[in-house]
């Protein structure tokens, strides 16, 4: 068991995680801190992500991880505290600054544009446009099919991808929860992030849906995609994370593989032994 950033432990995709760990972390949050009034939301949080993982965030409600996620996309300033993303300092640069630089992010609601089609979803996410104001993408509709036909080929390459090319031309609004969620994924692949933060991608799936959307982030990670996740389903994160960081009280307690987490008796204690939470 280890409890030091950027520790990493055998599992599926043991290939590319030893040949990750040769490599600098992709992302190293070091010291992190933020404040909400006079409410600590997280303290001195250090953990690393490296190249081709899956690294779960875990940790009870209120444990600070999707403030984590907000600080390290730029949605929150940090009050201190480094965020370095290939080896450059991000923290406190704007959303649109850090999606420049390739971290893509999901929500805890999915966020899609129920006035667009599934295909026209996709598109918003794509470079050039991506890291723009959502009016500013919307505008460029038109041109999207007359002068962006790499763009829609990329769209439907993903959209049957994730056997969803049957809803293509339908509206966003009509979808239910389970497919806003995967419109929103792939919408963030469209932007081929070299980092992709998940919060809570199986929250208010149907569990079938939630298991064919493991399957497609198990598939990115085995090409070589980074993604750092909260999920509060811990059977699932065991299945995708490793490592995986527990946080508790805004601060990292542990971090280690599901196996070694489970044998910490301050994890137990703090939130494994309590069947886990959001």
């Amino acid at each position: 068991m280890t409890t030091s950033p950027g520790a990493s432990h055998p599992a599926a995709g043991e290939t590319a995680l030893a040949g990750s760990q040769a490599r600098p972390p992709l992302l190293r949050v070091e010291g992190l801190a933020c404040h909400f009034g006079g409410v600590l939301a997280v303290q001195d949080a250090t953990f690393d992500v490296r190249h081709g993982t899956i690294t779960g965030l875990i940790g009870p409600n209120g444990a600070g991880k999707s403030t984590v996620i907000n600080l390290i996309s730029g949605s929150t300033r940090p009050g201190q505290g480094s965020v370095r993303f290939n080896g450059d300092e991000i923290a406190g640069q704007r959303p649109h600054e850090i999606a420049h630089r390739g971290i893509v992010r999901t929500f805890q609601q999915a966020n899609v544009f129920g006035g667009l089609t599934v295909l026209e979803n996709l598109l918003v996410g794509a470079a050039p446009w991506r890291g723009e104001r959502v009016s500013a993408a919307l505008g460029r509709k038109q041109a999207w099919s007359a002068t962006q036909s790499g763009l829609l080929d990329q769209a439907w390459d993903i959209l049957r991808r994730f056997g969803l090319e049957g809803i293509a031309n339908d509206y966003a609004r009509a979808l239910s929860g389970g497919q806003r969620r995967l419109v929103e994924l792939m919408r963030a692949l469209m932007a081929q992030p070299a980092l992709l933060l998940l919060d809570e991608p199986m929250a208010g799936v149907h569990p079938a849906l939630a298991a064919s959307i493991a399957d497609r982030l198990l598939e990115m990670r085995d090409a070589g995609m980074t993604m750092l996740m909260v999920e509060h389903e811990l059977r699932l994160v065991e299945k995708l994370c490793d490592p995986v960081v527990v946080m508790a009280r805004g601060t990292v307690l542990a971090e280690g593989s599901m196996a070694e987490l489970q044998s910490n008796q301050e994890v137990v204690d703090a939130y494994l032994g309590g069947g886990g939470g959001g």
